[in-house]
């Protein structure tokens, strides 16, 4: 029969507990590590997601100023020729708005003077999942026959 020493007592589990803690340590890092990223990679996905539809209300901002025949007319004291009302909704979690104002108007070389080059201004917000808000400003040009 072995008979152990009395110091020898309890080493094992002594030993056995600190490893329990190093890896409960390192459990709770990695989980810490995960979480962050997770949180990272959301934050990132709501942005380019508000991004992309602030792109897509210049976009339909500038197709709402192809469409137009002739110059729109100003709405109010600030220039604006076309104010959304409101958001429209591209999937349940982003939407995009646009507006529209007049900047100036010149005589376009090479055109006769009945052609001028109306400038304008469009404002596109987009907004996505987690209150993430982009907004995108172009300047538009369009030329309209004037006069007739």
């Amino acid at each position: 029969m072995t008979r152990h020493n009395d110091t020898e007592r309890g080493s094992a589990m002594v030993l056995a507990l600190g490893v329990l803690v190093v890896l409960a340590v390192l459990a709770l890092v990695i989980v810490s590590m995960v979480t962050s990223e997770k949180k990272t990679e959301s934050s990132e996905y709501a942005n380019t997601r508000s991004f992309y539809s602030a792109d897509a209300a210049s976009e339909a901002g500038v197709h709402w100023l192809v469409m137009q025949d002739w110059p729109p007319a100003l709405l109010d004291s600030l220039n604006n020729v076309q104010v959304s009302t409101g958001y429209t909704q591209l999937a349940t979690d982003h939407m995009y708005r646009y507006d529209i104002q007049y900047v100036s108007k010149a005589f376009r070389p090479g055109w006769s003077v009945n052609y001028k080059d109306y400038q304008y201004q469009i404002t596109a917000r987009g907004t996505s999942a987690g209150q993430s808000q982009a907004a995108v400003t172009l300047s538009a040009s369009r030329l309209y026959r004037e006069g007739y």
